[in-house]
């Protein structure tokens, strides 16, 4: 069995299947059909990883914008977000956000909105100590059988801007462990469902003593 452009194919054993014998090679070639099918379907390729998606167009934050401090002030504790993707996409696609107080998005908790290209999240204006936090976002998509599209970050490239939400509640968020079979560490942002397909368990910590 060979593969092309993603695509199981019987090559020249098939060829010779059919002509030694037509019935079992129709019946291998409807299989191969069927598996083929099966992967588009499903969002993936029969062989081989299929191509990440084109990333997102654009994203759009309810709220108001400050252009001398780069800074997006939400009307209320509910974070509402709309991404624009006029792309080409294949039935399956997924769609990822990603939050993080930091601009570099060192350990972002991620949000799998599924097929949607809309999503409300409730995230608290004020820190554990009261003071004003400080949240940046980015967005991607993925096909189940493909890596993620690179993350366009809310902010462009005028830089990641601050989005801080209208309100009083008090919460640090914890620290994020990741999504899929990125690390569990939750460095590994813009992974989505991951870029492996099975992720080992972590290894036991190293005794010093």
């Amino acid at each position: 069995m060979q593969g092309k452009n993603g695509d199981l194919t019987g090559g020249q054993e098939l060829t010779r299947i059919l002509q030694e014998d037509f019935n079992y090679g129709n019946l291998f070639k409807r299989i191969i059909d069927s598996i083929n099918s099966l992967a588009t379907n499903l969002g993936a390729t029969a062989v081989g990883k299929s191509a990440a998606p084109t990333p997102v167009d654009s994203i759009q934050v309810q709220g108001t914008s400050s252009t001398t401090t780069n800074t997006h002030t939400a009307p209320s504790e509910i974070l509402h977000w709309v991404i624009t993707h006029n792309q080409p996409v294949q039935k399956g696609v997924r769609y990822f956000t990603e939050l993080d107080t930091d601009p570099n998005f060192n350990q972002p908790h991620v949000i799998d909105h599924g097929t949607s290209r809309s999503g409300f999240l409730h995230l608290p204006a004020l820190d554990n100590e009261g003071k004003t936090q400080t949240y940046y976002l980015r967005s991607y998509p993925q096909h189940p059988g493909s890596d993620p599209a690179p993350p366009k970050v809310f902010g462009g490239l005028a830089g990641a801007t601050k989005i801080q939400m209208t309100g009083t509640s008090k919460t640090s968020l914890l620290s994020s462990t990741g999504s899929g079979t990125a690390s569990a560490t939750g460095t590994q942002g813009g992974k989505g469902l991951g870029t492996l397909i099975v992720r080992p368990a972590p290894g036991p910590k190293r005794n010093l003593a």
